[in-house]
């Protein structure tokens, strides 16, 4: 669930008057780890750093390799280093380390999400201008296209002499 900033303050302000963790978790109904990394996060970066996210924040893999790093050299808990990044959820370094493990820096370079809208390779330049690679991807995309052609006849005329058979066969 995500919470504002005005209900964040109120929490931090609680527990800042003398309130425990839990007490502060409980007035509030929260989780006591949400009330640290919170408090934690505000005596860390100031309001800033407490402050909700509007968009997801994108970093580059140099970035992820960087904080596994730092975070595997200085002996930090994923919460710490979090912290000290202003990342906002320790369970991306959690994810980034596991990626990093498995795959190396390629794990770490971030993967497009959704589909990939179609681009026809049929490039419009006559086709003596057209380096080898276009031509071979155009020459793919046409038989593709023309096996796509030949298996929607053979379908259409399939079904046309299911009907014809059927028709016939009433009469």
């Amino acid at each position: 669930m995500r919470y504002d900033l005005d209900f964040k303050i109120k929490v931090i302000s609680y527990y800042r008057k003398g309130r425990t963790g839990v007490s502060t978790a409980k007035k509030f109904g929260l989780d006591e780890k949400i009330v640290s990394r919170w408090v934690q996060q505000y005596q860390i970066g100031g309001i800033d750093a407490i402050k909700p996210k509007n968009s997801k924040t994108r970093y580059s893999a140099d970035f992820k390799y960087k904080v596994i790093t730092v975070m595997l050299t200085e002996g930090l808990s994923q919460s710490e280093t979090a912290l000290k990044f202003h990342i906002s959820s320790p369970a991306l370094i959690s994810h980034w380390h596991k990626a990093y493990r498995l795959y190396g820096m390629s794990g770490l370079t971030s993967k497009h999400k959704g589909s990939i809208p179609m681009k026809s390779p049929i490039i419009s330049k006559p086709d003596d201008e057209k380096t080898p690679a276009e031509l071979k991807r155009e020459n793919e995309y046409l038989r593709a296209e023309n096996a796509y052609l030949k298996k929607l006849d053979a379908l259409l005329r399939e079904r046309e002499q299911a009907a014809t058979k059927q028709g016939s066969s009433k009469s």
